[in-house]
This record gives C-alpha cells, sequence and structure tokens, in this order.
C-alpha cells in the first residue's frame, strides 16, 4: 500500500468517550517526515497509536505501540489485512507509564521513539525518562502536540541539552536527534535546564560576598 492511500483514507483508529469514531492522528506532513527517517529493521517504540504506526509498518521497522485501548490495535490490524499491509507489529494494550519500565529491561536497542501517549502531566515525561536510555546515540526522540504545557515542559528541557539536537518542528511535532548520551555531574548541575539557575546562584553568592566584605570593612574603621 502507498504511503498516499493512507492519507487519502485518513482512516479513524480512536474512539470518543462515548465510542464514537475520532481521529486524533498526526498530520500527513508528519507521517511522511517519520518515514523519511526510518530504515527496514529498525527497532522503534511509540507511545499512542494512529495514522504514525503505519509510518513504521510500512518501512519495516520492528515496532511496538503502548496505548491502553485495545480496539485501537485491533482497528489498526484490520486496516492492514484490508489493505495487504504487513500488521506484524507488537501492541501493547496498556498505560505506558506502567509497562515502560519492565519494557525497557527486555529491549537492547532502540533507533526511533515517538511520544504521542497520555498528555496529561507528566506522562509525557515519564516516557521520555524510560525510553531515551535504550535509545541509541544519532536516533530520533519525536515528541508530539509540544504545544500543550503539559508537554511543552518536555520540549523545552530536550531544546536546552547538549546531548539532543532539534532538527525540524512539523507543525506541533518536534524532532530531536541524540547526539551523546547524557553525562551526569553533581546530579542535575550540568544540565541545561538548570544553567540559569548555576549563573545566578554564583552571582548571588558574589554579591553576597561582596557586601559581606564591605560591612566587615565599614565596621573595623
Amino acid at each position: 500500500m502507498e504511503i498516499e492511500k493512507l492519507l487519502k483514507d485518513n482512516p479513524s483508529f480512536h474512539v470518543w468517550g462515548d465510542g464514537r469514531p475520532a481521529n486524533f492522528g498526526v498530520s500527513d506532513k508528519v507521517v511522511k517526515y517519520i518515514i523519511s527517517k526510518l530504515k527496514p529493521g529498525f527497532a522503534t517504540l511509540e507511545t499512542g497509536s494512529g495514522k504514525s504506526t503505519f509510518a513504521f509498518l510500512m518501512a519495516g521497522c520492528k515496532h511496538i505501540s503502548i496505548a491502553p485501548d485495545a480496539g485501537e490495535g485491533e482497528r489498526i490490524r484490520q486496516y492492514c489485512l484490508a489493505n495487504n499491509l504487513n500488521a506484524d507489529f507488537s501492541f501493547i494494550a496498556e498505560s505506558s507509564a506502567e509497562v515502560l519500565p519492565a519494557l525497557m529491561k527486555t529491549i537492547p536497542a532502540l533507533d526511533v521513539v515517538f511520544i504521542d501517549g497520555a498528555h496529561r502531566y507528566p506522562y509525557a515525561e515519564i516516557d521520555y525518562h524510560f525510553t531515551e536510555q535504550k535509545l541509541r546515540v544519532g536516533g530520533y526522540m519525536i515528541v508530539d502536540d509540544v504545544h500543550l504545557p503539559s508537554v511543552r515542559n518536555l520540549f523545552v528541557f530536550l531544546k536546552r541539552e547538549k546531548n539532543w539536537k532539534l532538527e525540524a518542528v512539523i507543525g506541533k511535532t518536534a524532532f530531536f536527534i541524540k547526539t551523546g548520551e547524557e553525562v551526569l555531574i553533581n546530579d542535575w548541575q550540568n544540565q541545561g535546564i538548570n544553567s540559569f539557575f548555576l549563573v545566578y546562584s554564583d552571582f548571588k553568592a558574589s554579591v553576597i560576598k561582596l557586601i559581606k566584605t564591605v560591612l566587615f570593612m565599614k565596621n573595623r574603621d
């Protein structure tokens, strides 16, 4: 099946709370951009599922999708069967926060991670915390819906870290490349998100020291 057919069909794999069909999928541009970054045999994982899932399937990836609604996985498989598309992927119908801690112990490495599961705070950060440990250097961490305050925290964090490079933002989806492993120095002090605090703290300490020195000299006089 060609990607253009999927985009034209725009199938609904999600449902609203009352059971009505819904489509929470990413934009066509995002689907195409994801595919452009994939190679057959890549180990990939996404929290959530939808049209993005087909990007990984069409590229021949060894893919894992994690979403609590088992119906999503079944609807995706049925669409694959109806369109002669490979449906060989692992769908885990549970919360990513519950699954990832144990799952990451069984996966040697990941080439691409797509975070698009639960959007309430702090789920995006939980997804990142467990998956980035297995993402290879040079791999992609893709974060969807970065316009939401509960997700934007992660977006801002990654933009400031030295071992992540923001390659593109397409609509509401950010594509980061992992450029190196995280190096911990005194737990938090080398993280980019804390850099301003460090400068401010050093400046504050210098000012306080100067004031104490001036007061001491004045009292001696």
